[in-house]
């Protein structure tokens, strides 16, 4: 009954479902390179308990649709009783909206004359049969091994082909850039879904390397389905687990200025804006996985938190403070999945991404500045992903899709007061900025996303349908400070007695002298 009712359910779109991943398999004989037709192949997946079969078509072909990202996979032919040397290939890892061709080439068992076998050699390549999409992908052990920058994953793709540092714009924009193209038009996705910022550009939820089981990069040709730009595409797989439990702990320092040359060029923190000498950085945190229920249940979830230390000086000589300003960044990435295998033909997950990240403005600057503490700001970004989907193989059709709420809040400036004060001294040169940095922008964006499609394999072709759509919903607070701007004049007096009270760098608009002008 479940088996009936399912299919009903998906064509009137009650449920979400997953982007699909496939595996191609095409025989052909070792000795005159022919189709190999009513061929067993057999496709098996231990991390997951998974085992299918088909049998070739008149093409020498067999399709394996439907399947999950997580695992590696073996493709093989032959062997036992069947006439065929056995031959296969190992290690498959999938990643969403792909398939995987596997080009098999299968010598005949000889049979000699004392009744033994004798094997005639083997071999296999793979090969992209599929599709047109130019793209490059990381594959798990590539991302492992690549040393990253903060394990920031956007950080590895200037290593794939048509990708460089994007330039320009402001401090946090995206730094990715896609055959020179405007980064801010790249289109980010986890899993096939969407995780564009879709105000200003970007990634809602940074991706960080304990979360990410692949990353392709698509720069041209590639399927409708996977975006709404011809900029390119970054595509995330997640981690899923498996039937073995595993899992990692990792703690990362960059001490700083205790080890670190002295170099004239500031360099950027992960957010993209200026640091300098002093800066350090810790990072700590772990992934898990396993399975719940083996070969049918299976949870991952993977938790990093990262902590850079920079300082600033303030050179305010107008008023005697000459002293560094220590600030901090702070990123939370939290990734949590749960897998379920309902039967042979139905899968579904659960992805959750939660992302809170606070970038300090302190004050001061590099090279010096007039801004105190007191007008110092917090950028905060949260972010919050909720993904279900779904993938049924029924009756020769697979039924695939999504549906995500994203929830983005981008308060560029959390100022500690509501008042901007910028102080004059006598002459009418600033000798300091207090209270409120002097603007607001506060972005929040909320966005669903339904994706459905429908495809099928009809001998040599294949056929595809689906509608994708996705609705945004904005607010944004901007303008000048809450409690207004004000320029003072200091007289000499009023200045003389500032610098002999000695309040450095916890100096604030409260601090002035009531009948300043």
């Amino acid at each position: 009954m479940l088996r009936l009712v399912l299919p009903v359910l998906f064509l009137l779109g009650a449920l979400p479902a997953s982007a699909q991943s496939a595996i191609e398999a095409a025989v052909r004989g070792a000795d005159d390179g022919a189709p190999l037709e009513g061929v067993v192949v057999r496709l098996s997946n231990e991390g997951i308990g998974l085992t299918q079969t088909a049998v070739t078509d008149t093409q020498g072909r067999a399709r394996f649709a439907g399947l999950a990202t997580a695992g590696a996979y073996r493709v093989a032919v032959g062997g036992g009783e069947t006439g065929l040397t056995e031959t296969a290939v190992d290690d498959l890892q999938l990643r969403t909206n792909e398939t995987r061709s596997v080009l098999l080439v299968v010598p005949r068992q000889l049979a000699l004359e004392l009744g033994e076998v004798a094997v005639t050699g083997q071999g296999f390549a793979e090969v992209d049969a599929t599709s047109a999409e130019v793209s490059a992908t990381l594959r798990p052990a590539e991302v492992r091994a690549l040393p990253i920058e903060g394990r920031d994953v956007t950080r590895a793709l200037y290593r794939l082909p048509g990708v460089v540092q994007s330039t320009g714009f402001y401090p946090e924009a995206p730094n990715v850039s896609i055959n020179g193209a405007s980064g801010l038009l790249t289109s980010y996705l986890i899993d096939g879904l969407d995780n564009t910022e879709n105000f200003l550009g970007g990634q809602k939820f940074p991706v960080p390397v304990g979360a990410v089981q692949d990353v392709t990069v698509l720069t041209s040709t590639y399927s409708a389905e996977f975006g709404r730009t011809s900029n390119g595409v970054v595509n995330v797989t997640t981690r899923s687990g498996q039937n073995e439990t595993a899992g990692e702990g990792f703690y990362v320092v960059r001490p700083g200025s205790v080890i670190d040359a002295e170099s004239p060029f500031a360099q950027r923190d992960l957010s993209g804006n200026l640091v300098k000498d002093g800066f350090m950085r810790h990072q700590v945190g772990g992934a898990i996985g396993g399975a719940i229920t083996r070969d049918r249940t299976f949870y991952f979830a993977n938790v990093e938190q990262t902590f850079d230390v920079k300082d600033n000086l303030l050179n305010a000589d107008a008023l005697g403070v000459n002293e560094t300003v220590r600030g901090e960044n702070r990123y939370t990435l939290v990734t949590a999945r749960v897998d379920h295998t309902w039967n042979e033909d139905v899968r579904s997950a659960l992805r959750v991404n939660v992302g809170d990240v606070a970038i300090e403005s302190q004050g001061g600057g590099l090279e010096g500045g007039l801004e105190f503490p007191s007008a110092g700001s917090t950028q905060e970004r949260r972010s919050a992903l909720v993904a279900l989907t779904t993938t049924a193989l029924t009756g020769g059709w697979l039924y695939e899709g999504g549906l995500q709420y994203a929830r983005f809040n981008w308060d560029y400036a959390d100022a500690r007061t509501g008042t901007r004060v910028t102080v004059l001294g006598p002459d009418g040169q600033q000798v300091a900025g207090l209270g409120n940095p002097g603007f607001t922008f506060d972005e929040v964006e909320n966005t669903v996303q339904l994706q459905q499609k429908l495809s099928t394999t009809r001998g040599a072709h294949t056929l595809r349908f689906g509608a994708d759509v996705v609705t945004s919903d904005f607010s944004l607070a901007g303008g000048g400070p809450e409690g207004g701007a004000y320029t003072v004049r200091l007289t000499p007096a009023q200045l003389d007695a500032l610098r002999q009270r000695g309040v450095g760098l916890g100096l604030s608009a409260g601090d002035l002298p009531a009948d300043v002008e």
